[in-house]
């Protein structure tokens, strides 16, 4: 059971990095390998049948059978980690093969630095076709995203479908009204109202699999790179409007009236109290229901993926495929008092499910128990697919752990939480804070920055950090992932192990540093998206992403770039 103490601090507070394996994109003279890259948004490890999981309410019925049936022909990292809690900065690495201290897009107000290459670029330059399917707001070309596809597209509702919906919702509304004997409602607050529904109604695997099977079917004869990003698994969870019966099949003994639509919302779900500390409100049954909702929406997600497996098999690509299934970030229950993600570093969030299949039989069914990062994915799948690597990577491919070559060293994984805002809504200043986390083969350690002055809108300096605590004075918390999977009982800093892990969070953050500083930088102006329109503002409240109630911003926001963080140092 975690220490009250522990759980206090927690809701108060909240590697040797190898290098990429080239500097260029290279043709190789054999076969080139098609590649299927799916992320899976907001899946936590824990929640597929590969991983050992099965419905608590539902134990015949298998979580993700198609995902679970291409790992017992691939292989499964049980040990890959995120960098991140959050969409952006993860695909990001995802994306680039750098870690979050390296591609620098750990807030909404900046963008890819137009002078980083991605997988993408890297596969256009090796001659593939390239196209990607995205489904949230996060993915959007904006931010980088879009660089090196040919083809690049949102699978979310199309404006003119929104148009109708919206427009048929508001007649229905009035109708219903009326018909109730009530006043007609205020047009403009309705429109407010039913855009929060569209954002939680819109379901987008469908569309998402129309625009990537078409791409399959229009380029079979040529070596490609897809892909795929599935967000129907983010909260809230409404299997209901996805298939009648799919969110009862999961927990089909449920008798309450709690409804997993707008949990995250929900003030029976989690209260307030001073500091914006969040306490739990919701039972354990309940609880229990909205995660078994959670299992529908993955099992919805799988179902899609499945299609795409069967038409490689029905083109005759699967042989020549790589398909490689991941996620960027995990949710949490609870298991640290709160809900949801992008609030900490933990495992339910940061370790994530990633299964590759490998053309023939190639270590088929293997399980990989090394740490392996999400900056490994792209230099791992441009190795495989054509013998070269994604230029300026700060990760490496994973073949020679999957090859059990005798020079497969060890990793260790970084992660970080960048959170800035506004100290005063009337002031244009702006301060951040950053959790950082070290994780091995068996210990974790966790630490936090800050800025100790605020500074301002469009201010050329960087953000300044100093190394911070959480309360009660503690600088790290520090943990046996061996004895503590999920890291609830933080360890004393007289154990023998905590000195040389803090020397090794040291080198590995120097690393990092040293990696982002040998890359060419862009002027700060090249690296900010374009301003946020309301509608976009709206969406991100109402997905979780933004505070209820916070206005956006009057002016359009500029950053200065984040200084180097502190080293680790033990304390004195």
């Amino acid at each position: 059971m975690r220490p009250p103490l522990f759980h206090s601090l927690l809701l108060l507070g909240l590697a040797q990095l190898p290098l990429g394996c080239g500097d260029a994109a290279e043709k190789t003279t054999g076969p080139r390998m098609n590649v299927v890259l799916i992320s899976m948004d907001s899946v936590r490890q824990d929640r597929l049948g590969i991983y050992g999981h099965r419905p608590e309410f539902a134990p015949e019925v298998a979580v993700s059978p198609h995902v679970d049936a291409l790992a017992m022909q691939g292989v499964v990292f049980d040990e890959a980690w995120s960098t991140t809690s959050w969409t952006l900065p993860s695909h990001m690495s995802m994306m680039t093969g750098l870690s979050d201290t390296s591609h620098g897009v750990v807030h909404d107000a900046v963008r890819m630095d137009p002078m980083r290459t991605t997988l993408a670029e890297s596969f256009s330059a090796a001659g593939y076709a390239t196209a990607g399917f995205y489904s949230g707001p996060y993915l959007d070309p904006k931010y980088g995203f879009g660089e090196g596809f040919d083809y690049y597209q949102s699978g979310m509702m199309p404006e003119a479908e929104r148009e109708v919906w919206l427009s048929t919702r508001l007649k229905d509304l009035e109708e219903q009204r009326k018909a109730a004997g009530q006043p007609a409602g205020n047009p403009q607050q309705d429109l407010v109202r039913l855009t929060d529904r569209l954002s939680h109604e819109d379901i987008t695997s469908p569309r998402v699999n129309e625009l990537g099977l078409n791409f399959l079917d229009t380029h079979a004869e040529e070596p490609f790179f897809l892909f795929l990003h599935y967000f129907d698994a983010h909260y809230d969870h409404i299997p209901e409007s996805m298939e009648p019966g799919l969110g009862t099949k999961f927990d089909p003994g449920y008798n309450g009236n709690f409804s997993p639509d707008r949990w995250y919302f929900n003030p029976a779900v989690r209260s307030y109290g001073p500091g914006m500390r969040p306490k739990r409100e919701i039972s354990q049954r309940d609880l229990a229901h909205v995660m078994a909702w959670y299992d529908a929406e993955i099992h919805w997600i799988d179902r899609h993926i499945g299609k795409v497996v069967a038409r490689l098999e029905e083109l005759g690509l699967a042989g020549n495929t790589i398909i490689a299934v991941v996620s960027d970030h995990g949710d949490e229950f609870f298991e640290h008092g709160n809900i949801g993600h992008r609030s900490s570093l933990f495992p339910e969030v940061l370790r994530i499910p990633w299964v590759m299949k490998l053309p023939g039989d190639a270590r088929a069914g293997a399980r990989i128990p090394s740490v392996v990062r999400m900056y490994d994915i792209a230099p791992t799948l441009a190795d495989y697919a054509f013998g070269g690597s994604v230029p300026g990577a700060e990760g490496s491919s994973v073949r020679p752990l999957i090859e059990q070559k005798p020079s497969a060293l060890p990793r260790e994984a970084l992660g970080q939480l960048v959170q800035v805002g506004q100290p005063d809504m009337r002031q244009p200043l702006y301060s951040a804070q950053s959790q950082e986390v070290w994780r091995d083969g068996r210990y974790s350690l966790h630490r936090m920055v800050g800025t100790p002055q605020p500074v301002a809108n469009g201010s050329q300096q960087p953000f300044e950090f100093k190394q911070g605590a959480y309360p009660g004075g503690v600088p790290y918390f520090f943990f046996d992932r061996q004895s503590d999977p999920m890291e609830q009982n933080p360890l004393n800093a007289n154990h023998p192990a905590f000195e040389d892990a803090i020397e090794r969070f040291r080198l590995a953050v120097t690393a990092s540093q040293q990696h982002r500083a040998s890359l060419p930088q862009s002027p700060l102006e090249a690296r900010y998206p374009p301003a946020k329109t309301e509608a976009e503002w709206q969406n991100l409240i109402h997905l979780g992403y933004v505070q209820p109630g916070t206005p956006m911003p009057k002016t359009r926001v500029k950053l200065p770039d984040l200084g180097p963080f502190p080293l680790p140092a033990i304390p004195k």
